[in-house]
């Protein structure tokens, strides 16, 4: 597996020496100092590494030997090109000390500022109330694999996302040398059924309620405020009447128009309710035979005679026409 490189440079007191560190490295914890580090010493900081495990290579001249303190209380190292793996993230300084032997011999001693951040990893960001996943580790430089879609009851699954925002797929690297976010999107779903939505508004365009309908059915009229009526239109023009019986298969909005109630009037010729009138003669005729069908049952000549009278009265006309409805009092309004 290749490591991350960065270049760590040194220099000695006769002759410039460069060393290479190749590094690739995670967490904080203090920082571990090698011993005997002068309190007024130059640590340069060289950054963070996902990985544990460093690899060092020395790039410099007139060297004879080499000695590589870690900073975490392992043995030193006289390799010239060592690796080395830390038990634990952390912040560790390490050490270069080369010698020669020109001039009487000279050393030069140059130290680094390591934060060891460990392995990279995957961090899966779930919505509130989704389950949980848990953080997945990568090796530095190895692919960080798309897991299997998480199942979330009554939601559906739409993907990962690079952002919180959830606007930016998320791409898999197939080399990973940080940690990487992972945002997971969901929608709603319901159990099966579809449901609609219809919309009325009134006149002035505002919304007055919202129906919920089941796909294939049909929505239920409200009911008109009282002494009042209400038509509902298909467009706002108001010109297409709404069929309350027709099924809804998507969401619809309708537009009310109210309109005060109509009373009937019994003396308007142009109300299509049919007026029985009864002929004042035929009014008496009946009530006759009436009487006489109870004078035959009962056998009273007295029943009969008056009877005979109105007979008389109606068949000279002492009766005019009379129309049954004004007969009856307080029913005004009412035709029958």
């Amino acid at each position: 597996m290749s490591e991350h490189k960065q270049r760590l440079i040194a220099s000695g007191a006769s002759a410039a020496v460069i060393s290479l560190f190749i590094l690739s490295m995670l967490g904080s914890a203090g920082i571990a100092f090698a011993a005997d580090i002068p309190s007024n010493a130059e640590i340069p900081d060289q950054g963070e590494f996902w990985s544990l495990k460093i690899y060092m290579m020395f790039n410099g001249s007139d060297a004879e030997s080499i000695e590589w303190d870690f900073g975490d209380g392992s043995a030193v190292s006289t390799e010239w090109n060592p690796s080395h793996t830390y038990a634990e993230p952390g912040d560790y300084i390490v050490t270069q000390t080369v010698w020669n032997s020109y001039n009487g011999g000279s050393s030069a001693v140059t130290y680094y500022l390591l934060h060891v951040m460990g392995n990279p990893y995957v961090e899966y960001v779930m919505p509130a109330g989704a389950p949980a996943m848990d953080r997945v580790y990568v090796q530095t430089h190895d692919a960080a694999v798309r897991p299997a879609d998480p199942v979330w009851e009554g939601h559906e699954f739409l993907g990962w996302y690079a952002d919180e925002e959830l606007t930016v797929p998320l791409v898999w690297p197939e080399d990973l040398t940080a940690p990487l976010m992972a945002y997971a999107s969901y929608s709603d779903v319901t159990s099966g059924v579809t449901e609609h939505t219809l919309t009325i508004r009134g006149t002035d365009g505002t919304i007055v309620e919202t129906i919920t309908v089941q796909d294939g059915a049909a929505a239920v009229m409200p009911a008109a405020p009282e002494g009042k009526t209400v038509t509902y239109y298909t467009d706002s023009d108001r010109t297409t009447e709404f069929d309350w019986s027709a099924p809804v298969t998507s969401d619809l909005i309708v537009y009310m128009l109210i309109g005060d109630a109509v009373l009937v009037d019994p003396t308007d010729p142009a109300d299509d309710r049919q007026t029985v009138s009864i002929n004042g003669t035929e009014l008496v005729l009946i009530v006759v035979s009436i009487i006489l069908v109870l004078a035959a049952i009962v056998w009273k000549p007295s029943i009969a005679v008056v009877a005979l009278v109105l007979m008389a009265i109606a068949a000279v006309g002492v009766l005019d026409i009379v129309d049954l409805p004004e007969l009856i009092d307080g029913f005004a309004g009412v035709k029958v």
